[in-house]
């Protein structure tokens, strides 16, 4: 029954809406809206508008990703085309409840326009693999140096053993994918295994890994590392323009754990589970309760304007083509 009733989408949805609101209601509930929107008056413009423009920066990176993914499919759409999806994606994200919509655009655009919607949907979910990979390697990179710089972050055990948990077991479980080919050991040694209700998502994503040639791969992830550079450095920038100083190595080390919550489609777009969060990130390292939500907030500012200029291109770009549509003979 209750499988049934997560199936359809449109209950989903609402639920996905529903979990969004408590969340946000409960967690501004504990400070006061009021307080919220005092924190956002403060607001430093030229440390936002860095923020904003370092955003852009990042959705071109992502998109050069994703072209050299979908490329060496022999799908070869052009790099400016890929760009415009991932604006329109980010669009598409700001109405639709899950987190995949804009996902789910793209891939209909590259099918419809190519031919290709397997390829489109392979390439979608190893561009935000690659992603995530990137992030957790930063992590990694970060919690070497905190250990050897003794660097005094103040950060609570429990939050040290997760992010140095989830850090190694991301990078770990791809090269375990990539070279080990555990589908098949399982499907030998577990026939049973195959009846699990996610079973056949997770056959799909260990074949997505290994659809792609090794040089390809690298060739990613080392397009995700200045990407991931580039997303602790706004997180920073939001974080200075609300008034929260903190050394840039501790963006580094929530970068994965924030990651993950984006790709997580419980909520809508994250609202509600993103601010949560933020707050079990940043208010034991001393950012007061308010600060932490603007800053979850400001980051969804940040997505939901870029989205509005992937509204903006669309349009833009259905009026030209009706403008250059061949008009009809007047009588």
């Amino acid at each position: 029954m209750v499988k049934k009733l997560l199936k359809n989408k449109k209950l989903r949805g609402v639920l996905q809406i529903g979990l969004s609101l408590s969340l946000l209601i409960f967690l501004v509930s504990r400070v006061g809206l009021n307080e919220i929107i005092r924190v956002f008056t403060e607001i430093n413009p030229l440390w936002y508008l860095l923020a904003f423009l370092l955003f852009q920066a990042n959705i071109i990176i992502r998109a050069y990703r994703w072209t050299i993914l979908l490329h060496s499919l022999n799908t070869r759409p052009p790099f400016r085309h890929m760009v415009y999806l991932y604006y329109l994606g980010f669009f598409a994200n700001n109405f639709i409840p899950t987190g995949f919509g804009g996902d789910v655009v793209k891939v209909l655009n590259i099918r419809q326009k190519y031919g290709r919607g397997t390829d489109a949907l392979s390439s979608v979910m190893m561009d935000r693999l690659t992603g995530l990979l990137g992030t957790s390697l930063i992590a990694l990179a970060a919690l070497i140096w905190n250990g050897i710089s003794n660097t005094d972050t103040n950060l609570p055990g429990a939050l040290w053993s997760l992010i140095t948990f989830i850090s190694l077991s991301i990078p770990t479980a791809f090269l375990l994918i990539r070279w080990t080919n555990p589908i098949a050991f399982l499907e030998k040694h577990i026939p049973s295994v195959q009846k699990l209700p996610l079973y056949d998502k997770i056959k799909e994503l260990v074949e997505t890994v290994n659809q792609y040639p090794l040089p390809v791969l690298l060739k990613a992830l080392a397009i995700s590392l200045p990407f991931t550079l580039n997303l602790i450095l706004i997180q920073y920038a939001i974080a200075r323009a609300l008034g929260v100083n903190l050394p840039i190595s501790i963006f580094s080390l929530f970068a994965p754990l924030i990651a993950i919550v984006n790709l997580l489609p419980i909520s809508f777009n994250g609202l509600g589970t993103r601010e949560a969060v933020y707050l079990l990130l940043y208010t034991p390292i001393g950012v007061p309760v308010a600060n932490a939500i603007a800053m979850s907030l400001a980051y969804y500012f940040l997505r939901f304007g870029s989205g509005l200029i992937g509204g903006l291109a669309y349009l833009l770009k259905t009026l030209l083509r009706l403008v250059q549509s061949p008009q009809p003979e007047q009588l």
